[in-house]
């Protein structure tokens, strides 16, 4: 009877230590194993006029391998359940980015058809342009003082300027020289400049 009240207090004490932390399936089906069998050995033993106490302790240790074999199966069948399974999940393909090209810097284009008149004489010169020769008094002109420029447009090709010269006298205003030219604006130039010289009214 002593083995008995030894055993359960052991068994006691262990479950008191056990429930300080959770106790794992193995754990736990070692601890009733051993109670159940040594409590089913106590009464075997006695019932068959054999020592109780050698009856609880054999069906405690009985009890406790089988405890332990069974949680211990116990416990890997929960580990396999609770292990997941491999993700077959494929992340999503990040769309990429299209990067800007960059642009390369175009050049300024310029308009061949720009230019200007430039008075480099001493004297006031009236310019007409594409205008009959014979009609240059019915024709308003371009009227440039000494040293200054006027800026006008002409088209592409070809294009005859009549120029003339004045100087103011005492006597009144006198012509000084003529100027009678073709000139050609060409589409590949950076505009046009005609610039007049004394030179050109001699």
């Amino acid at each position: 009877m002593r083995s008995v009240i030894s055993l359960t207090a052991a068994l006691a004490l262990l479950s008191a230590c056990a429930s300080q932390q959770p106790l794992t399936k193995r754990e736990q089906g070692a601890l009733t194993g051993a109670a159940l069998g040594a409590g089913t050995g106590a009464l075997i033993g006695s019932a068959t006029g054999g020592s109780a106490g050698t009856g609880a302790a054999i069906g405690a240790g009985l009890g406790l391998l089988t405890g332990a074999i069974a949680g211990g199966a116990a416990e890997n069948r929960q580990g396999e359940t609770a292990a997941p399974p491999p993700s077959t999940f494929t992340p999503a393909t990040q769309p990429t980015q299209q990067q800007a090209r960059p642009t390369t810097p175009t050049t300024a284009t310029v308009d061949p058809t720009k230019g200007q008149f430039v008075n480099g004489t001493r004297w006031r010169v009236q310019v007409y342009v594409d205008v009959d020769p014979e009609a240059l008094e019915s024709t308003p002109a371009i009227t440039l003082n000494p040293q200054q420029s006027w800026q006008h447009s002409l088209d592409l090709g070809p294009h005859r300027v009549i120029a003339q010269a004045y100087v103011d006298t005492q006597f009144g205003t006198r012509t000084v020289g003529r100027y009678d030219r073709t000139i050609q604006v060409d589409p590949r130039g950076n505009g046009w400049t005609l610039r007049f010289t004394e030179a050109d009214f001699r």
